[in-house]
């Protein structure tokens, strides 16, 4: 099949200005670009922008994927490609004996739609994503090989256990993972030290990856949890990428030009560090990361004996509130009204999701610490929630550095953060058209080709001759997002065309 896009304004991805022209597509790929003759069906495109597709390098969409194989929140914002993997928390490689608690575990972040979980390696699994109506990359989890070899154990690997967490990575990225990924407040990963992931790296840097971190710290110690990071990355020599990169908390605000001051002197000194960021004030993950790490060692039953533990509860409460100097805790860094649920499993508790925690534990007659409780214990740890504890001015500062990529870090169940629907067209009408916070072309390249040169993607990311046919067609006159945190399943505005290798996949704003 030949189809043109005719007299669009082109930005090929590079950061440089738009220019008119046509692109041609032939199969999957880009066959011209430019003063070019119009071949096949014919779409006229003038007054539009034609953009490599967008590629988003935090999604957990891992599961989702295969069963609403459309990802309609993800096509409808323009997006063609998704990184899978994130936190250090994989879906493979897996034991058969682990998938019932490591499926509970992840269900408030990844959900968990009824599948078989036969996969077993990492190329297993991700043969059974290929069907999605997005390209697919992923990357092999920290939390997840520790599962394999170690368990839930709260302790350092013996040699042994660290030559077999090795291994796993080593044929997870032979078998089609593109990276490495901990999350260094989930558990397992947070029994880590710095050591560890530094010879796990080491094995990263072997096939000329890289690792992707939720760093340990992100709120008033934020700057030693980037230290943790360099340091990682010169001593194994694998290139580094910071998730969600942000000053989380009322101890962190206002940090984040010492965080930008910091990565530009880490590139300085040589070392390949990157980052991204969704465009809000807010977060989300599940509710169960606002416990302390030690209560996750012993798996879901253990956790759920800790919680209705009598003796444990001002131990735990104390912790949550008060933080530890290991642990940085969301609340004490910022409140219980900052919390909102998101996303629950039951019909019985669906009320309280939209809500915050105070609204909640008023309704029921308890306090914020055993709201918590009684919800992950209802609805066993399949809670997800949305924490409002950025400030803008630190959002606005980071989202305009030159090396910072655009990523939703989209939760897809329930009531999710806006996000999952808003955030490329937030950032190109909000921040780009009517703040002018940076020139067009530098967020699209920001979207396309700084994305896929990470994520190491060939021919995607750029509009050029040969490349694969992932193109996004918006009005900048008019995109924008709708979504919003009392109502966030709305489709955004000014996205009109998407095409993921040459397949039209929305069309005249509509799939």
């Amino acid at each position: 099949m030949i189809f043109t896009l005719t007299g669009g304004t082109i930005y090929d991805g590079s950061g440089g200005p738009g220019r008119l022209g046509n692109v041609v597509v032939e199969g999957d790929r880009i066959a011209a670009v430019g003063d070019v003759v119009p071949q096949g069906e014919r779409f006229d495109v003038a007054g539009l922008a034609v953009s490599p597709g967008f590629i988003d390098t935090h999604s957990h969409c891992d599961l989702v994927c295969m069963s609403d194989r459309q990802l309609s929140p993800k096509l409808r914002q323009g997006i063609t490609t998704d990184l899978l993997g994130q936190d250090g928390l994989s879906e493979a490689p897996i034991k058969r004996e682990d998938v019932d608690r490591w499926r509970t575990h992840l269900s408030g972040l990844n959900d968990d739609p009824q599948l078989d979980w036969s996969w077993r390696s990492y190329g297993d699994y991700f043969e059974r994503v290929g069907g999605a109506a997005l390209n697919m990359a992923g990357m092999v989890g920290h939390g997840t090989v520790r599962l394999h070899v170690m368990g839930m154990d709260d302790r350092a690997p013996t040699e042994a256990e660290l030559a077999a967490m090795q291994a796993l990575v080593d044929a997870s990225l032979s078998q089609g993972a593109c990276g490495f990924s901990t999350g260094l407040i989930y558990s397992p990963c947070v029994y880590s030290d710095t050591q560890e992931l530094i010879e796990i790296g080491k094995v990263v840097r072997r096939h000329d990856s890289f690792m992707v971190y939720h760093m340990r710290y992100e709120g008033g110690r934020v700057l030693e949890g980037m230290d943790e990071v360099f340091r990682i990355a010169r001593e194994s020599g694998a290139a580094c990428h910071i998730s969600h990169f942000k000053a989380r908390g009322k101890h962190a605000w206002g940090l984040s030009t010492q965080m930008s001051a910091a990565v530009e002197q880490a590139r300085a000194d040589g070392l390949d560090i990157t980052a991204d960021q969704y465009p809000y004030a807010a977060g989300s993950t599940m509710l169960a990361a606002l416990l302390p790490p030690w209560c996750h060692a012993r798996g879901i039953d253990g956790l759920n004996a800790y919680l209705r533990d009598p003796d444990l509860e001002s131990q735990i409460r104390r912790e949550i509130e008060q933080g530890r100097s290991d642990w940085e805790s969301s609340i004490a860094n910022s409140s219980w009204g900052s919390i909102m649920i998101s996303g629950v499993k039951s019909e019985a508790n669906r009320w309280a999701v939209g809500k915050r925690i105070p609204e909640i534990a008023a309704q029921w007659g308890l306090d914020e610490y055993q709201t918590m409780v009684r919800l992950l214990l209802d609805e066993n740890h399949a809670v997800s929630m949305i924490l409002f504890m950025m400030q803008e001015d630190d959002v606005r500062h980071l989202l305009v550095q030159p090396w910072l990529m655009h990523c939703t870090d989209a939760l897809m169940g329930g009531e999710p953060h806006p996000r999952t629907y808003g955030t490329y067209p937030k950032i190109l009408g909000h921040y780009v058209r009517d703040e002018k916070l940076m020139p067009l072309p530098e967020a699209i390249r920001k979207m396309t080709s700084l994305p896929a040169w990470r994520l190491g993607v060939v021919d995607r990311g750029e509009i050029r001759a040969g490349a694969f046919a992932d193109i996004t067609v918006f009005n900048p006159d008019t995109v924008i997002d709708r979504s919003t945190y009392e109502v966030p399943r709305q489709f955004p505005t000014g996205i009109e065309h998407v095409f993921v290798n040459g397949v039209h996949a929305v069309r005249d704003g509509r799939e």
